[in-house]
């Protein structure tokens, strides 16, 4: 017949491997993040603006549909110009910059600061993306804002 006290032993045992089980899981459980949290990895979606080994000059004749202004979500006024022989893309009263052809409808900056899909529907509509360097700014506030790049739909 087994002693009172090796039952009470063997409880106690258990108890104290329960509750030390449980505060070994603790950490654990602290470390995972809350379910209204989600984490984004960084490499998921990083913009960025290259120029291909392989792209081609447009002449005018090539360009002349895509001259025009074009609204972006944002609120800003993509414009695609032609000088001489060379396209050029400015937003608002920027800068412009240089572009060439990378792909049918996909368009690039020489100075890496735009990058442009264009697509000329043949019902007269237009859609495409703009991705685009914006300055860093100092705001008024003493807050510095740096270069970042950004994605902006036509509407």
């Amino acid at each position: 017949m087994e002693s009172p006290n090796r039952g009470k032993n063997i409880m106690k045992t258990l108890c104290l491997a329960i509750v030390l089980g449980g505060l070994a899981l603790s950490p654990a459980l602290q470390a995972q993040p809350s379910e209204d949290t989600v984490s984004v990895p960084v490499s998921a979606r990083q913009l960025r603006i290259e120029l291909p080994d392989a792209y081609s000059k447009m002449w005018p004749q090539d360009y002349r549909e895509l001259m025009a202004n074009y609204s972006l979500s944002n609120g800003q006024t993509l414009s695609i110009l032609g000088r001489g022989t060379n396209m050029y893309a400015v937003i608002d009263s920027g800068p412009l910059h240089k572009i060439v052809s990378t792909s049918r409808n996909n368009y690039v900056a020489l100075d890496r600061q735009l990058k442009m899909e264009i697509v000329l529907h043949d019902d007269e509509n237009v859609s495409g993306s703009v991705t685009m360097v914006v300055p860093s700014q100092s705001l008024s506030d003493g807050r510095f804002v740096p270069e970042q790049v950004v994605l902006l739909a036509f509407r």
